[in-house]
């Protein structure tokens, strides 16, 4: 048996969504640049953030942070920081950008090392919010898409570091 990719969402609506956002966060940040800082989470991260931030009019202070918690394509419960932020987020609003909001585990453990930063405030951005495995209470602030259920990739989401390079956004399924 092997493994079966199809289409869910196409290039060009992940980005008429990003534009759309874009300018959502544009009104809600314009004037207040300095003090908002968007951290997008390596690698998986990336490719939202750059789409999004190509797109936005205001240029807020941005940073990276790197943490691991999947092992192929399960959550193993615990982050490892492997990059934590660096810039300083006392006092600031800081949005996180992320590919996936799945079981919430490592978004909801990244928020609550952001606010012991000293952040004003954290909201959470993600290409994807994901329902079916679900294990914390957190939702996302900002997203482009809602999903029941599905294993996906691409547009910065992998399976085992393949596919995220993809434009658009494929469920996986045997064959």
């Amino acid at each position: 048996m092997g493994l079966d990719v199809k289409l869910l969402f196409e290039k060009d609506e992940i980005d008429r969504k990003t534009k759309e956002l874009a300018k959502v966060l544009d009104e809600k940040i314009k004037g207040r640049e300095k003090d908002t800082v968007i951290l997008y989470i390596e690698k998986g991260g990336r490719p939202f953030f750059k789409k999004l931030l190509n797109a936005m009019k205001t240029k807020p202070i941005t940073d990276s942070i790197r943490v691991k918690s999947y092992v192929g394509d399960r959550s193993s419960g615990n982050i490892e920081w492997l990059k934590k932020p660096s810039v300083d987020l006392k006092g600031k609003y800081c949005i996180i950008v992320d590919d996936i909001l799945d079981t919430g585990k490592t978004i909801k453990k990244v928020k609550e090392y952001i606010l012991n930063q000293g952040a004003k405030q954290c909201e959470i951005c993600v290409a994807v919010n994901k329902h079916e495995r679900r294990e914390e209470d957190i939702e996302p602030d900002y997203y482009l898409f809602d999903l029941d259920k599905g294993f996906i990739v691409g547009f910065g989401m992998d399976y085992n570091e393949q596919y995220r390079e993809l434009p658009s956004i494929y469920i996986m399924g045997e064959s």
